[in-house]
């Protein structure tokens, strides 16, 4: 049975064999680390990484430390290293991870089922086949007498049954699959040579986006505006995908885009109902603004506009939501509006 002091523990327990290799202990334990790492950068909204160090700033919520350990036999329980700031009923990122965590081995464990049903759990192929290495090395061969099995959160342990270990090699070396994604940004540079390309400052970054040539005037159209693209993420090579739109349906023209989640410092919620941001570029800054809430943020960079905002959000919310402080009447106003937007987290905290 669940518990708020259990939702950021985990237990592992190897078994089946009188000796256990110290070495296979510590690997069973790091790829669990890595798993919780990785899904704890996925819910910062960081790209996915091919190599290189995870940020402070994941390390600092999502790893693993020792509560008890049993030898013998192996027994460990482990906890989540950061008390973390919890709104809402989603949890923090570090219990985000460890419940993505518990779902996708139950996935893994139960049936046979296609690479796409993962996406639904982690909306990210190159995450996904990470996620999938870890657990693949983990995973004890099929005619291994070693038993490993993880629990979640208080709850029952998990077996990683070793005839599974076969079906996740093959969900490990299926390609890729193209899928589909929204940005919002400014379209800074265009290319009609072979590789029909524009160049789009996004709320996700600078990103290339590559278009049918026979939409190829209605894209110059918008050139230096605001647009909303609709289209499929294809891979390209090195691993690397791009962003595809073959029809003038695919691009939609206006400088108003919303605000999704809030920040904590430790975590990412989604809003209840999305904030309406207005954009303009002026002087080579990109300027997004909502007068209701009074947010107003500019930068060279649209990525960072939102980051902006959305911190201001944060902060209006710690102010006259999550407070004890008497409020005026406009204050008090200003409250109904965030807890509709967000929902009161007070109590939570």
């Amino acid at each position: 049975m669940e518990t708020p002091k259990d939702k950021g523990k985990i237990s592992l327990s190897i078994d089946g064999e009188k000796k256990i290799p110290v070495l296979d202990v510590t690997n069973a334990i790091q790829n669990l680390q890595n798993i919780i790492y990785n899904l704890g950068d996925y819910y910062f909204e960081n790209p996915c990484r091919e190599a290189g160090d995870f940020p402070q700033d994941v390390k600092k919520y999502c790893t693993l430390l020792f509560t008890d350990i049993e030898m013998g036999s192996v027994h460990a329980d482990l906890q989540i290293s950061n008390e973390q700031t919890a709104l809402g009923e989603s949890g923090t990122i570090g219990e985000r991870s460890i419940v993505a965590t518990r779902d996708l081995l139950e996935a893994l464990s139960k049936k046979d089922i296609p690479k796409e049903e993962l996406y639904n759990i982690v909306n990210d192929p190159h995450r996904v086949n990470k996620l999938l290495r870890e657990f693949y090395a983990m995973w004890p061969d099929e005619n291994s007498k070693r038993t490993l099995s993880i629990g979640f959160q208080g709850n029952s342990q998990i077996q990683l049954k070793g005839f599974r270990k076969e079906s996740i090699k093959k969900l490990l070396h299926k390609p890729i699959e193209e899928y589909e994604k929204e940005i919002f940004g400014w379209i800074s540079g265009i290319n009609i040579g072979q590789s029909k390309k524009i160049t789009v400052e996004s709320n996700q970054g600078k990103i290339n986006c590559y278009f049918d040539p026979e939409i190829k005037d209605w894209v110059q159209e918008h050139l230096g505006k605001f647009v909303v693209l609709r289209g499929t993420m294809k891979p390209l090579n090195k691993g690397n995908f791009g962003l595809f739109i073959d029809s003038e349906d695919s691009i939609e023209q206006t400088c108003y885009y919303t605000l999704d989640n809030i920040p904590s410092p430790d975590r990412i919620m989604e809003l209840k109902n999305k904030i309406p941001i207005e954009f303009i570029l002026e002087d080579e800054l990109f300027i997004g603004s909502n007068d209701e809430l009074g947010l107003f943020a500019m930068n060279t960079g649209m990525k960072d506009v939102f980051k902006e905002l959305e911190e201001q959000l944060f902060i209006l919310y710690q102010e006259y939501v999550l407070t004890d402080d008497e409020l005026s009447k406009s204050g008090q106003l200003l409250r109904g509006r965030l807890i509709s937007i967000v929902g009161d987290s007070r109590g939570l905290i």
